[in-house]
């Protein structure tokens, strides 16, 4: 990738990205959202250059979600990423979108998690939720990681969660798929 990349998504056929330009790149400090769709080869400017940085996305189909790095705010296109709308007046750390269900989001605050049943448009704390610091969402299950390195399962959309493991020390990347779950701490990648 020719750029310093914050965000990263994957969507259909498609990789969305945002960050900061490469050393030999002529563009704003602020890429706005950017796509590929030869794996990553070549990268086309889809909006925001120059006024975005995302630094967590998130996608679904059409609906993309993002949360940039000024503030936490979270952004939300219908539209592949062409046109965006901001929400939430909660300063989002992480979050995921069901995979299934685009209205449905789960975010990360210092407060706890928050859920939005409207596409992000409006979010409530989740009631008795343990502190998430990062997720990641399989057709089967929500993830979470608190940011002592205790990891949670969620199958009803972040309502409840349930303590399944745990790794060494503060999780700095998560991802998983509907076999396996993958936690990044300290240079060391834990899979399970």
């Amino acid at each position: 990738i020719p750029f310093d990349v914050m965000g990263l998504a994957r969507a259909g056929d498609r990789w969305l990205a945002s960050g900061h330009p490469g050393v030999d790149q002529d563009a704003p400090a602020n890429l706005g959202l950017q796509e590929s769709t030869d794996d990553g080869r070549t990268w086309q400017t889809v909006s925001l250059a120059g006024e975005v940085d995302f630094h967590r996305l998130v996608a679904s189909g059409d609906v993309v979600v993002g949360v940039s790095s000024h503030g936490g705010a979270l952004m939300r296109s219908t539209d592949g990423g062409r046109s965006w709308t901001s929400s939430t007046g909660f300063p989002i750390y992480d979050l995921a979108l069901d995979p299934l269900d685009p209205s449905l989001v789960v975010g990360t605050t210092e407060q706890g998690p928050i859920r939005s049943e409207d596409g992000g448009t409006s979010f409530t704390p989740i009631s008795g939720a343990p502190l998430i610091a990062l997720l990641a969402w399989t057709d089967a299950k929500l993830y979470g990681v608190s940011p002592e390195g205790k990891v949670y399962g969620s199958q009803d959309g972040g309502k409840s969660w349930q303590p399944s493991g745990r790794v060494a020390g503060p999780p700095e990347a998560i991802a998983a798929d509907t076999k396996t779950l993958v936690v990044l701490t300290g240079g060391t990648v834990f899979a399970s």
